[in-house]
Formats: C-alpha cells, structure tokens, sequence
C-alpha cells in the first residue's frame, strides 16, 4: 500500500510528498498489530534528538531494512492534539527546571487518525525510565470526572483539581517500529505550541525519539544517528512550550535548548 497523510498543519504540499516519499519503502504494521506487540513500551527509556528536515531526508532510506512503518486507517502521518495540565504555581514545569527526579506530567492527548482520546500521566524515575499511565476519554482538553477519577488519583501524585489546561501542542508524526518489536522511533513535524492568547511555530524544527524497553546496546536508530552527527538532547514539548508561552517563568536550563532551536528555526528568536 501506498504511504498517505491525512490533512494537518505541517508545511507545503512539498514538504509532505517528500516525508511520503522518503518513507514508502517502508513495510507498515497496523495500530491493532502495535498495540498487541511489546513495542507499546509504556515503560521505556527515551532518547530525543532535534534536527532540521534535511536532516531526516537524509536518515529515513537508512532505516526501513530493520523498520516497519505504522499505518493507521490508511495514514503513515498522523495528526497528534495534546493538552498539557499544571497549577497556578507551575508545580511540574518548576520541578523539571529544578532537575527533580521522580517527576510527572499530566496531559490529555487525541490522535487525530484514529480518533482515540487518552488521559495520560507520565512519571520519570530517578532511575531514567519514562512510565506512562493512560485511560481512554471521550474529550481531549477536558479533565475527565467519574470513572477516570480513581484513575488519576492512584496515578498522580497532586490534586489534580487544581491542574487546569495551560498549553496545547500540535504536531504530526511519522512512528517507526523495530522488526523484532523492542524498540519505537518517532519523528514529529511542524510543532506548535498554543495558550490562551499566544501561538508559536517550530517551522523547519524535526523532533526524534528513539524509545525501548531497556538500554540500547545494538540499535540501528542510535547507529545512523550518530553517524549522522545528530547528537542526544535532553528535551521536553512540554518545558520548551511554556517557557516560549509564559516568558515571566524562569528558563535558564532549557536555555541551550532554545538557542539551538533557534539556529534550526533559521534564525529565529526563541528566547
């Protein structure tokens, strides 16, 4: 089958054929084959990387001998809406600035192929590995109430009636899948981050994540990355967003990140 895109917001029509064309050489797994497989990984470690489009033009064809391609209803890029939750004292943008272990965000999020909505808590350990918790919702953006409220108060750490939306991110996605199940690699196009009153673009911005179940010892992702010269960044949507959104919070670990953002964006000043 042919590799399609459903409507979304990143780029030209060029800009999509050639993501489209970079990858249909690719063999596809299914959602339904995803979800049945260990490649799930909601218990993983996370690698992420930033680059511009060249960058993953130029690593896509090195990837399909060891990747399946996920197709979901027909789309090999697929649309994400995520909706990120903190309190009126920014609780877990701060501990993330602080460098606290043991961390959590919370965050509703739609997948705009397949139409699923989830509430999500990721939690990461001070032993480096991301958890993530989920249950299905029929609303993203919208807290849920009843049935997910045990959910979110055996999961989350703080009252999340306190939490309330304060950014939504949007972006599209290309997921690969490593034939033998063990390892994620996704790659997300024209990010951007939304308030109540602002909006801002990463035009031209790639973000990379490698993601397996344990450290990675022989992995073809991290291989033709780093013979790529693209080097692992310590990297949050969420922490990157707010910082860009709320400029009155304080920034200065995520400062490297911004400035680099900046030289990819062509030019732009982000911070």
């Amino acid at each position: 089958m042919e590799p399609t895109a459903r409507k979304n917001q990143y780029g030209t029509n060029n800009i999509l054929g050639n993501i489209l064309s970079g990858t249909k050489k690719y063999e596809e797994i299914t959602l339904d084959e995803l979800k049945k497989s260990d490649a799930s990984l909601m218990s993983r470690r996370e690698s992420k990387y930033l680059m511009k489009f060249e960058d993953f033009m130029g690593i896509i064809p090195g990837l399909s001998e060891d990747y399946r391609i996920l197709n979901v209803d027909g789309c090999t890029l697929s649309g994400y809406e995520t909706v990120y939750y903190d309190d009126n004292s920014f609780i877990t943008y701060n501990q993330h600035h602080s460098g606290k272990l043991n961390r959590y965000k919370l965050r509703t999020r739609r997948y705009l192929s397949s139409g699923e909505s989830y509430v999500e808590i990721k939690e990461k350990k001070n032993t480096g590995v991301t958890i993530k918790r989920r249950i299905g919702t029929s609303e993203s953006g919208i807290l849920p109430k009843e049935e997910q409220d045990l959910f979110l108060k055996t999961n989350f750490p703080y009252d999340y009636h306190d939490f309330h939306p304060v950014m939504t991110t949007e972006y599209s996605r290309v997921t690969l899948v490593s034939k033998n199940y063990d390892e994620r690699m996704t790659f997300d196009f024209g990010l951007t981050f939304s308030s109540c009153d602002k909006r801002i673009s990463l035009s031209g911005v790639v973000i990379a994540e490698v993601k397996s179940g344990k450290n990675p010892t022989d992995s073809k992702a991290l291989s033709v990355l780093q013979y790529s010269g693209i080097r692992k960044r310590s990297f949050s949507k969420y922490c990157i967003g707010v910082s860009l959104l709320y400029e009155n919070l304080k920034h200065n670990r995520f400062k490297p990140n911004l400035i680099y953002l900046s030289r990819l964006s062509g030019g732009e000043a982000l911070c």
